[in-house]
């Protein structure tokens, strides 16, 4: 396996695992530690999490996370296809005037 220069992820492993998939990025997913491939903006916005980095340099096998494109946009295409909206509209009920027109009609009463 060849070697690579990735970035080690350890803390909030959780927190770090969100991290990457917002950025898309291949993760090798180990008991203590996230590697991802070292990239300037993914290590920010890690850092920026507070979680611990590091450069090594180690054989990358990244986590089979991600669906290809294709099965991606099949399934997307599936699901609006069969998608329903449903509303719901709160009204207060009849008998309970809201209570602008309770005010305005006692105003009104008072004028009279």
């Amino acid at each position: 396996m060849t070697q690579e220069t990735l970035t080690e992820v350890r803390g909030d492993l959780v927190l770090a695992a969100l991290c990457v998939g917002q950025f898309r990025a291949p993760c090798q997913i180990d008991s203590d530690r996230l590697l991802v491939r070292a990239d300037e903006a993914l290590g920010q916005a890690l850092c920026a999490l507070g979680l611990e980095l590091a450069v090594v340099v180690e054989s990358f096998t990244p986590a089979p996370l991600f669906a290809p494109d294709e099965v991606l946009l099949e399934q997307a295409a599936r699901s609006l296809a069969r998608r329903q909206v449903q509303t719901h509209v709160f009204r207060p009920h009849d008998e309970e005037p809201p209570e602008e027109d309770a005010v305005l009609e006692g105003q009104g009463a008072h004028q009279g």
